[in-house]
């Protein structure tokens, strides 16, 4: 360690940081000029801070003539030392101000990702801005451990006793026209039919005869369906006017909360799956901020329903 001098530390005292940065951008551009527009000051403030420096180190650093600076032996050697100063110094600040960066995969349905959840997540990045997320979108319940995955957002049947984190409410639903048109029960078989395609019989809660069923209707061959292999685009269709939906929230809140569809039938509404979080025992670093974030949005919706 190289011990100063009094007279070096008494200089060093002396001289601001503002000042060597005027000082190593004039030099730079050979110009107060430019250095005063790169570093947002006026032309006369630089030329103050350059000559702040050469008041203390009572020494020339730049020769001032009609075509301009020129450097002086003495101004090249300190523009030497200071921009290596100042790039040390930028470096370390980086080092300091950044942050290390957690990526977390998160797995869900199709619709609960592009419906619910990814309109969701600039709220998230608000508040956890190290934090990045992978959404994959899949109805297969994935192997959290073995496909590497953080945690899972899952519908299942209620269990007994169980205080759910979200339970779906289930509803018809339709664009205002088309829900005006349906008054009572027997107006529904004149309205084209929204169906989510399901050959499988996975989601039997989105099932038409089952909710024919419950209204105490026989589903004519003559009415018209249209068939979707993906929820979000059953709801689209419905709010674009195309015909009657099943509704699930939290997923169909957004287009009641704006207007874009309306409840038909409200007095039919009835319960539906519940939502649950399941977490990896292999989760990495901030799955916890994820997870509690999820929770509190998701019991938000429970309070706003």
């Amino acid at each position: 360690m190289t011990l100063l001098s009094q007279a070096s530390a008494n200089a060093l005292r002396a001289i601001s940081l503002d000042a060597i940065r005027g000082f190593e951008s004039s030099a730079r551009h050979l110009s107060f000029t430019a250095a005063a527009q790169e570093l947002c000051l006026t032309q006369s403030a630089v030329s103050k801070q350059v000559k702040s420096l050469e008041d203390v180190l009572e020494v020339a650093l730049f020769v001032r003539g009609g075509k301009g600076l020129a450097l002086t032996a003495e101004g090249r050697q300190l523009y030497e030392a200071a921009r290596a100063a100042i790039a040390q110094l930028g470096d370390a600040v980086d080092r300091l101000l950044s942050t290390e960066r957690v990526s977390i995969a998160v797995t869900t349905t199709p619709s609960f990702a592009s419906l619910w959840l990814v309109p969701k997540l600039a709220r998230f990045t608000a508040i956890a801005p190290g934090i990045d997320v992978r959404v994959d979108a899949s109805e297969a319940n994935a192997n959290l451990e073995r496909e590497g995955f953080d945690l899972a957002i899952r519908l299942a049947p209620a269990a007994p006793d169980e205080t759910p984190l979200l339970r779906e409410r289930l509803m018809l639903v339709a664009a205002p026209a088309v829900a005006a048109r349906v008054r009572d029960v027997a107006d529904l078989v004149r309205q084209p039919l929204l169906v989510f395609h399901d050959p499988a019989g996975r989601f039997p809660w989105m099932s038409w005869p089952e909710w024919y069923a419950r209204l105490g209707l026989a589903q004519s061959a003559r009415q018209p369906c249209l068939y979707f292999s993906q929820y979000e685009h059953v709801l689209n269709a419905a709010a674009q006017g195309a015909g009657v939906a099943i509704g699930r929230t939290p997923l169909v809140l957004p287009l009641l909360g704006s207007g874009r569809l309306e409840v038909v039938l409200p007095q039919y509404v009835s319960d539906g799956m519940t939502y649950r979080i399941v977490e990896s025992p292999n989760a990495r670093s901030g799955v916890r901020r994820f997870r509690e974030w999820l929770e509190s949005e998701l019991a938000a919706e429970v309070l706003g329903g």
